[in-house]
């Protein structure tokens, strides 16, 4: 089983949401907070790419795997601009 902690502050503060599989849309009604809001995010196990758009569109991350990640503008990714997360098997 795949894991990511997705975090609303860099560091691995604020609100935190775990994820299990891929997230196609992070703005769903029925979820939304984590639309454009994550600053830092853990892999437990996995790889996982981040996109700017739902439905993993949009500019495209580089692949993760296993790590701490305190800051997404030290890996190359936009702050707060994270719309769908997608696991790589």
């Amino acid at each position: 089983m795949s894991e990511i902690v997705l975090f609303e502050h860099a560091n691995f503060h604020g609100a935190h949401k775990h994820l299990y599989g891929s997230e196609s849309n992070l703005a769903a009604g029925d979820d939304n907070f984590f639309n454009d809001k994550i600053s830092s995010f853990v892999i437990t196990s996995g790889s996982w790419q981040f996109f700017r758009d739902i439905n993993f569109s949009g500019p495209a991350s580089n692949v993760f795997g296993p790590g701490r990640y305190n800051w997404v503008e030290s890996v190359g990714i936009h702050n707060d601009s994270i719309s769908s997360v997608r696991r790589i098997a």
